[in-house]
């Protein structure tokens, strides 16, 4: 990211808003914003590809909920929050449960749709497990639905994002959807 640039554009956004940059309460506000983008955008969760070998005779799922995580939408750039809860099958490798809650926020910290952000976590998480079986569930607080056009207060948007695999096998996502729920999250 070119800081530089960013605190530029952000100097004559506010005036093009009819502000004065200089003035007392917005003199330090390119480089404050500035200094969001650049942490917030750039931000690195640690390691997220820790796993444990995992053997059982019996079929498992693993199911993280409560992960709450801050994103920003690509439409408007307005903050959303989300509530994830993020399920798999583990096969033959677990992930650290820390980190489900660090790729969330990996794949959040960017400009970004809810609906991306299930599917990039779940496909993450299949990959470093090797699991077909990954699901996640979340709900959003979008401030582009209460600050602008409909300015719906209260809305939520729930969505559901199932592994291609995973989707045909309805037992299969019926099994994650109750550990999903024990581990108190968007079903």
């Amino acid at each position: 990211m070119d800081a530089t640039a960013v605190e530029t554009l952000l100097r004559d956004l506010l005036i093009a808003l009819g502000e004065d940059p200089t003035r007392p309460g917005l003199a330090d506000t390119p480089a404050r914003v500035t200094r969001f983008f650049t942490e917030f955008l750039g931000h690195e969760a640690g390691t997220t590809d820790t796993t444990f070998e995992y053997q059982a005779e019996g079929e498992g799922c693993v199911a993280v909920g409560g992960i709450r995580t801050a994103s920003l939408c690509e439409h408007h750039l307005l903050p959303f929050t989300v509530e994830a809860v993020v399920a798999y099958a583990p096969v033959d490798r677990v992930l650290g449960l820390s980190k489900l809650v660090r790729i969330a926020h990996r794949h959040a910290h960017k400009l970004q749709l809810q609906e991306r952000l299930g599917a990039e976590i779940a496909e993450d998480v299949a990959r470093l497990t090797g699991s077909k079986q990954v699901a996640v569930w979340m709900v959003g607080d979008h401030s582009c639905m209460v600050a602008r056009g409909v300015r719906a207060h209260g809305t939520r948007t729930a969505t559901e994002y199932l592994l291609k695999p995973l989707a045909a096998d309805m037992a299969a996502v019926e099994r994650l959807r109750r550990v999903a729920a024990l581990a108190g999250g968007a079903r």
